[in-house]
């Protein structure tokens, strides 16, 4: 057999015979990333897989219209107890609710706070997304300054 390296955490593994071209071991972390990985690839290359996940997010939105609501409360309420030290508190691994799944087109785009809006949540912000190119090749250069709004954004 051949010893090959985790494309995710970078340990040897065997592969096994029967995937000739595996290319990460079998550790569940290891399998979660390959999973993002072909999703990810998959919501960018197969507009129909896009699409049904869209729907599929948006049924379970309707389904589920007070899950945010219920679990802000759970979170503040665990947190207001004080039953636990902090330590503990910070070790507590939440798993994400969902994958990283936008109805956003792929873009450049332009993030303004709004700070006329009331104010909701401590550390929350409502913003306004404005998109200013569609993917091209010549405009993948994010981290141009005359594409960043500061403006109203304070430490």
């Amino acid at each position: 057999m051949t010893t090959k390296y985790c494309a995710h955490c970078g340990h040897p593994f065997e592969p096994r015979p029967q995937v000739p071209d595996q290319a990460f071991c079998s550790a569940p972390e290891c399998q979660r990333a390959r999973k993002r990985e072909w999703q990810r690839a998959k919501l960018q290359s197969d507009p129909d897989y896009r699409i049904n996940q869209q729907a599929a997010q948006r049924a379970w939105s309707q389904r589920n219209h007070d899950y945010w609501r219920n679990h802000r409360d759970a979170q503040q309420a665990d947190g207001d107890q004080g039953s636990q030290p902090d330590t503990a508190h910070q070790q507590r691994v939440i798993d994400p609710v969902k994958m990283d799944v936008s109805a956003l087109p792929s873009g450049i785009y332009r993030i303004t706070r709004r700070p006329d809006f009331p104010k909701g949540t401590p550390g929350s912000w409502v913003v306004e997304i404005t998109l200013l190119y569609e993917t091209c090749e010549c405009k993948m250069d994010a981290s141009r300054d005359d594409l960043i709004d500061n403006q109203g954004v304070r430490p």
